[in-house]
């Protein structure tokens, strides 16, 4: 036989589920500059710590998207391989029935 491809689905599903909850981790977060800015008492440092998390809010709403879309995609290729898989598997008991075979 030749090369055949072979995609575990369930291992595609459970990436796509783990994504989906880090993304929801991440929504989660607290805006770090709210929360601790106050909390340095030196104005100099809270400035820095400011612009961190300002710049972490950021970095965190892009990464956020991408995960998000990442989950998509592991989500639709488990169902467009589940789908292959399933009209190929009726194609080969469609050719294999000798009753359409006499037709």
């Amino acid at each position: 036989m030749g090369d055949h491809t072979k995609a575990d689905l369930e291992v595609i599903r459970s990436m796509g589920k783990g994504l989906n909850h880090v993304k929801k981790a991440f929504d989660g977060l607290d805006k770090l500059g709210e929360k601790h800015g106050d909390d340095f008492g030196n104005d100099d440092l809270a400035d820095k710590f400011e612009d961190f998390a300002g710049n972490w809010e950021i970095s965190r709403e892009k990464l956020t998207k991408e995960v998000e879309v990442l989950a998509g995609i592991a989500k639709a290729a488990a169902e467009a391989y589940e789908e292959i898989d399933s009209q190929l598997a009726q194609a080969i008991r469609g050719a294999q029935d000798p009753k359409k075979k006499g037709k």
